[in-house]
């Protein structure tokens, strides 16, 4: 009888890797505190992740913005994720449509 090798049934390396869902999950601009949540991922064709789309603003969505901002932004330290993106940056970013070319807001510079 063959035994079964663990890459064919699913079972993880030796090195256990915990993943969660990022979706839904709040974000704060690290340099102004402002409030979003990230309510989607862009992939390029190889299927790296290049942006998150984060909903900012408004109540009960209502007067929200959709912004894409560029995956390196984004800092995670335990369940805190903080985004390098300014308030001004944020006011002057087109928002996000999937219908059309996407611009990325880019990280803040030090």
């Amino acid at each position: 009888m063959a035994q079964p090798r663990a890459a064919e049934e699913g079972q993880a390396s030796a090195v256990p890797v915990r993943l969660e869902s990022i979706l839904g999950r709040d974000v704060a601009t690290a340099p102004d505190g402002d409030a979003g949540r990230i309510i989607g991922l862009l992939v390029d064709r190889d299927g790296t992740v290049r942006a998150a789309v984060v909903e900012f603003g408004g109540f009960l969505g209502i007067g929200t913005r959709k912004i894409a901002i560029e995956w390196p932004a984004f800092r995670f330290s335990g369940r805190v994720i903080a985004v390098d993106v300014s308030r001004d940056q944020i006011r002057a970013a087109p928002d996000y449509k999937s219908s059309r070319s996407t611009s990325l807001v880019k990280a803040t510079s030090d």
